[in-house]
């Protein structure tokens, strides 16, 4: 073989790896353009299709959107039976302590309610960092408490939160204060145990083990079935499930829950909250929110460090660095 000869071999071995490099990341662009307008499509839907009717279109949608070539990435399965009985685990958890808080003390005893309530968020929360970093020994990253491609991921962010809030607070005429600012403190405490628990621990330990068409549809069905913890019940269900499809494919686009949380979701709760009216709060309650998000920061913290220090475990400095 020649000089020339080796040269062009190495040439089209070049041209070859940036070639499945560019594809790969065509791929994902258009996958991502795809499902993002897909997105922005089901939230302003929200003002057109009513009820649980609006679940049903989505869903729909979303399946022909799943029948084109290349429009779902592929998963690597790791999906275990151990994930599923824990998956199951938390939930069961989680819909009774909300059933025992709204259905069985109700607002007639205010602080039975508020203590099922804030366990319910903190198990969520607390039950899958738990899981994934000290039994599994994953990062944080596993359940999308991350910023990953920091660009894209704002930039959706804005985009969908700004979709949101035009449909919903743009022009709102807003109580006093005290009716609305203890509504977007919970929204926000919500909205940290919603995109934890449902798309950062449920959605991705089923796209594991099934695929992710099967684990987005499965996460939105459970993420409307658990409002029957709530007391809803009928459309509300299938609605909230298709809400849940939504919130479960803008996750997917960067696995970080940061495109879905501190503006997407809360905006979507808080907006809900206020309008409908049902609910009451003080000033007070602010403190008890509080108070759960910094267990929840707690928690998250503990996560980071055990998983940090158990890397640096597992990856001992080799001879030459600990000389130095």
């Amino acid at each position: 073989m020649t000089l020339l000869d080796a040269a062009r071999l190495r040439l089209s071995g070049v041209e070859a790896v940036v070639a499945m490099v560019t594809s790969r990341w065509s791929d994902r662009a258009l996958r991502t353009v795809l499902w993002s307008s897909w997105v922005v499509a089901a939230l302003l839907l929200l003002e057109v299709v009513p009820g649980g009717w609006y679940g049903l279109v989505v869903a729909v949608t979303a399946l022909l959107l799943c029948l084109l070539p290349r429009s779902l990435p592929a998963v690597r399965r790791t999906g275990s039976r151990t994930d599923l009985l824990v998956i199951a685990a938390l939930y069961v958890g989680v819909v009774a302590l909300m059933r025992l808080a709204f259905v069985g003390f109700t607002t007639d005893h205010v602080a039975g309610l508020f203590l099922s309530f804030a366990a319910a968020l903190i198990l969520g929360v607390v039950g899958p960092i738990y899981y994934t970093v000290w039994r599994r020994h994953a990062g944080l990253d596993d359940l999308g408490l991350k910023v990953g491609d920091w660009r894209v991921t704002g930039v959706l962010a804005l985009v969908f939160a700004g979709v949101q809030f035009a449909l919903t607070l743009w022009g709102y005429d807003l109580p006093a204060p005290v009716d609305w600012v203890p509504l977007l403190v919970m929204a926000l405490v919500v909205g940290v145990f919603e995109s934890v628990f449902f798309r950062g621990f449920i959605q991705t330990r089923l796209e594991a083990a099934y695929g992710p068409a099967a684990g987005i549809g499965g996460a939105a069905v459970l993420y409307g079935l658990y409002h029957v913890g709530y007391g809803m019940g009928g459309s509300e269900l299938v609605f909230l499930a298709g809400l849940g499809i939504v919130y479960a494919v803008a996750f997917a686009q960067t696995r970080s829950v940061l495109v879905l949380w501190p503006l997407l979701t809360p905006l979507g709760s808080f907006f809900n909250s206020v309008d409908s009216g049902d609910i009451d709060l003080p000033w007070a309650s602010i403190a008890g929110f509080v108070d759960v998000l910094a267990v929840m920061g707690v928690a998250i913290w503990l996560g980071g460090r055990h998983a940090r220090r158990s890397r640096t475990t597992e990856c001992p400095a080799t001879p030459a660095v600990a000389a130095r």
